[in-house]
């Protein structure tokens, strides 16, 4: 994948203290193989009328994904633009870890590639860590150590696609000022965009193939959450919510109120 890095603001490294010695915190040493799942359905108990059953019931259930997904563009046209800002949350509990990222593609109608951009949450024996990333699924994500986050900054994600093999990602810290971009390509082309599905989420991530704890995260609020055709303007209004549940219980669950996603731990 060719990286076209122009951070220009401030310059920064990213370090990180020595987490404790539980084992979760191989997952933090192993970061390099991290890596972001399509929307992925629940199965058991509460959603077996699910959606994607063919049930009424207006959210989607998944066991990796809570928030708000826009499942379709008008017709003939492609989502080639999608932004939104949150508030970095404040893990408390046990340890665990979860994702916070927007993106385009990687919804039930568009599972083989993604482009998003979002910061990861760890908390590990009390102490919580944040790092910035992008990601073209199926490729591991690419960390950008230059983009310092920490807990309830604001931040503002943007990812557009150029075309179908290229995009470019923007994260902005508006509590510090830092802001930059990254020129990205499709790491081959089965994985190129097909601009069909646009989404806000936070997702529980993997760990050896294993979701890992979903930590307790209280509430994460994605305002300003809109998608762009290049004909046409979609707020997150006109999606679906996603609520996250695993071995038949909520995880997290999501509303929508015009350009706002709220998702909230259970």
């Amino acid at each position: 994948m060719k990286l076209t890095v122009f951070f220009i603001s401030i310059a920064l490294t990213f370090s990180v203290a020595t987490a404790s010695s539980s084992d979760f915190s191989a997952h933090l040493a192993a970061r390099e193989s991290r890596i972001s799942r399509p929307f992925t359905k629940s199965t058991g108990n509460a959603t077996d009328n699910g959606p994607l059953d063919g049930s009424t019931t207006e959210d989607l259930y998944s066991s990796n994904w809570a928030g708000g997904l826009l499942e379709s563009p008008p017709v003939g046209q492609r989502f080639i633009d999608v932004g939104g800002t949150f508030v970095v949350p404040t893990l408390r509990g046990n340890d665990g870890a979860m994702s916070v990222w927007i993106g385009i593609d990687g919804g039930p109608n568009a599972p083989q590639s993604i482009l998003q951009t979002g910061i990861d949450c760890y908390i590990i024996g009390g102490v919580n860590y944040f790092f910035a990333w992008f990601e073209w699924y199926p490729q591991n994500a690419f960390e950008i150590t230059e983009f310092v986050v920490s807990a309830q900054n604001k931040i503002t994600l943007r990812v557009q696609a150029v075309n179908s093999t290229t995009g470019i990602i923007t994260l902005t810290n508006e509590s510090t000022g830092q802001s930059g971009s990254l020129e990205v390509t499709a790491p081959d082309d089965d994985a190129a965009l097909q601009g069909q599905t646009a989404e806000w989420i936070v997702e529980d991530l993997e760990q050896d193939g294993t979701l890992v704890p979903l930590p307790s995260f209280g509430q994460v609020q994605f305002t300003d959450a809109a998608a762009f055709t290049g004909v046409v303007e979609d707020f997150a209004s006109v999606g679906v919510a996603v609520d996250m549940v695993q071995n038949g219980g909520f995880l997290a669950t999501s509303t929508i109120n015009e350009n706002i996603v709220t998702v909230d731990y259970a």
